[in-house]
């Protein structure tokens, strides 16, 4: 049976309820009055200047940590009085502020280094004569302040930072330990110590003219300094030595050279201007008589290309009145551009030089008196290996070219074997050398060309005849040999008539074809790396004339200058280039662009002439040689980018050039494909 409820009794729990949940701290607002306060508060400047938080990063973590462990134990805390009511309103539960995270964001700016003191040592050691002259400074300084009215108030005080520097007991040295011991020591036996020390000062040269003084001494006669520095051990220590020396001046002239630093295709400010820059110049040796050699040939080693050899001679007849009769071969590395690792003195002058592609260290040299000579570079001071002797070369003029013959494909002979080499001559002979068990050469005579007569192949050419024929001068004269980059028997001999002999090793003194290639002397002669078929060729007749085997006239003709062409070659990294040299120009012809001028012409040395160049072994660099005797090291800079297809670029560029002649275009097109079989490329050829 239910019983009726009391309405006193409810009304009194619902007002002691109601008081309960007022009292409670969640219930209490503030009012607008006061938040207006607080935000004014908050505006005033002192507020924000007493907010703002200088500490370390030591501190507020330090901070965060006790702010955690109070919020823990706030939480941990047991509650005295629980109120659980179902009808409570959910406005009063969320009426509450929210609990208080625990992180802080920290602003780290940087602030400007402010320097409060700072004082260098000004300490000196007591035994020294500058400690004496610092303990007079003090005390006269002291003396100054003695006396009424003029002392100071001082106090001594150690100073050290927070970090104790300390040294360590390796750093100390064992204390120097000295006594007092009697020696007599008679006039005579002094006289017997120093009768035989001689002090001599001798000068060094160190680069060109300047010059260093060395003093050095001399012990029974003997110069010490002579006897250490003809030991072997001692000399390459030396050598050693110097490369790291120079390695510190041309370090990136060396990185440049060695194509470390290739052109970034994908550059935005990419500019095609053909420059040539100056790396290093190697000085050239001075003779006894004070006159510079000139750079007759240059040849770098086939297996090492920081290796090169260069000779010194005479290259112009104005040259050789005034000039001594000597000459010199100097074998350099681009790892000490200052002075030369090899050097071979003659008492004639020195026309070629040229190394051996079976053993990189044999080099020929071929003299203005029509000797020749193997020398082990590897070696430097042996004698040579062989010379060649007057029974087997009876010609006493000028051997102007060299040329190793390579091995043919069905050389079944060892690999240590010496291939033999050809020599030409002004004499109008070629003659074949061979290395054999014996201090000569052995050699016999190949070729010996007559003068041309009549009208030949090639350029038209009107020779005046001759009513009486001169016997003195029945033998023209050999100035370049160059060997055929595909079949190893053939080879090109280039003569002062301006003419081409094309011979073979296989029929000796007999020629296979002739043609004139120039109106008078022609000099240089160099096979496409991208052609077996296409070579060019210069003269004194001003002109660079590009030829096709199995066409009688030259495809292009290209002409600029008015003086002779010393040198032509084309380039190893693009089949539409090449570098010729004039008297005191270097020019870049390219022939996409043009064949009437070249696209950029360099002049190093205005007032000295060039004699003969040659490209390294990247291709990306040049060794360019003048009658000062400076040889020239050159970079190219601002080249184009090559080509994906090299031979379709350079066959576009000659058929370009031919448009304008119908009927040579005509005799091109029917050679058909006249680069190397399989698209390959020769580009060591020199």
């Amino acid at each position: 049976m239910s019983r009726l409820l009391n309405k006193d009794y409810r009304s009194a729990d619902f007002q002691q309820l109601s008081q309960l949940i007022k009292a409670h701290p969640l219930m209490k607002k503030t009012t607008t009055t006061e938040q207006q306060q607080q935000l004014q508060k908050l505006r005033t400047p002192e507020y924000r200047t007493k907010c703002v938080m200088r500490a370390s990063l030591d501190d507020i973590a330090l901070g965060i940590n006790l702010y955690k462990l109070h919020l823990t134990a706030e939480k941990s805390a047991p509650k005295t009085e629980t109120i659980s009511f179902a009808a409570a309103p959910q406005s009063a539960r969320q009426s509450g502020k929210p609990s208080a995270t625990p992180f802080i964001k920290v602003l780290l700016r940087k602030t400007p280094i402010v320097i409060l003191f700072e004082r260098c040592s000004m300490t000196a050691e007591a035994d020294t004569e500058e400690g004496r002259h610092v303990q007079a400074d003090n005390q006269r300084y002291e003396e100054l302040l003695s006396g009424t009215d003029k002392t100071r108030r001082t106090i001594d005080a150690d100073t050290q930072t927070m970090t104790a520097l300390m040294k360590s007991r390796l750093m100390n040295t064992e204390r120097l330990r000295t006594d007092n011991v009697a020696s007599y020591v008679s006039n005579f036996e002094m006289f017997d110590t120093y009768k035989d020390l001689q002090a001599s000062t001798k000068s060094v040269e160190v680069q060109g003219a300047q010059k260093m003084e060395v003093t050095t001494y001399k012990v029974d006669g003997i110069d010490q300094f002579v006897a250490i520095n003809k030991l072997p051990s001692f000399r390459v220590a030396l050598m050693l030595t110097m490369r790291i020396l120079a390695s510190n001046v041309f370090e990136p002239q060396q990185r440049r050279f060695r194509n470390m630093t290739p052109p970034d295709p994908l550059a935005e400010d990419v500019k095609f201007k053909y420059r040539l820059r100056l790396l290093w110049r190697l000085s050239a040796p001075s003779s006894n008589f004070g006159v510079q050699q000139a750079v007759t040939s240059v040849c770098f080693c086939p297996s090492n290309g920081d290796i090169l050899a260069v000779s010194y001679g005479i290259y112009t007849c104005a040259r050789s009145a005034r000039s001594p009769s000597c000459g010199y071969v100097y074998v350099w590395n681009i790892k000490n551009p200052v002075n030369p690792e090899r050097c071979y003195d003659y008492g004639v002058a020195v026309v070629t030089v040229q190394f051996s592609p079976v053993v990189p260290q044999l080099l020929a040299i071929g003299l203005h008196n029509g000797d020749i000579e193997v020398r082990d570079i590897s070696r430097p001071d042996q004698p040579p290996l062989a010379i060649s002797q007057r029974s087997s070369s009876p010609h006493f003029e000028p051997v102007t070219s060299i040329k190793w013959i390579p091995r043919s494909d069905g050389d079944v002979s060892t690999g240590a074997e010496i291939t033999p080499f050809l020599a030409a001559s002004q004499a109008g002979a070629i003659t074949k050398y061979q290395l054999i068990n014996s201090p000569h050469l052995l050699g016999f005579e190949h070729q010996r060309f007559q003068r041309a007569e009549e009208e030949l192949e090639g350029i038209p050419l009107q020779r005046p005849s001759q009513i009486v024929p001169l016997l003195a001068n029945r033998h023209p004269q050999c100035l370049e040999l160059v060997l055929d980059p595909v079949q190893t028997d053939l080879y090109y001999v280039l003569t002062d008539e301006g003419t081409l002999y094309k011979c073979s090793t296989n029929y000796p003194l007999q020629h296979l074809e002739l043609r004139q290639v120039h109106e008078t002397t022609a000099v240089c002669m160099d096979f496409s790396p991208w052609s077996p078929k296409l070579y060019l060729t210069c003269g004194s007749d001003w002109c660079i004339r590009i030829w096709l085997t199995g066409i009688l006239l030259p495809l292009i003709t290209l002409h600029h200058h008015l003086s002779p062409v010393h040198c032509a070659r084309w380039s190893r990294t693009h089949s539409t280039i090449l570098v010729s040299l004039s008297l005191n120009t270097v020019d870049i012809w390219d022939l996409r662009n043009s064949t009437l001028k070249p696209v950029s012409s360099t002049t190093i040395d205005a007032k000295i002439d060039y004699t003969t160049f040659c490209f390294t072994h990247c291709g990306r660099c040049l060794a360019v040689g003048n009658e000062a005797g400076h040889l020239l090291m050159l970079a190219f800079e601002d080249m184009p980018f090559q080509p994906h297809f090299q031979y379709r670029q350079l066959k576009r560029a000659l058929f370009k050039a031919l448009a304008l002649d119908p009927e040579l275009l005509e005799q091109a097109k029917s050679v058909g494909y006249f680069g190397y079989p399989g698209g390959n490329s020769k580009t060591n050829t020199q």
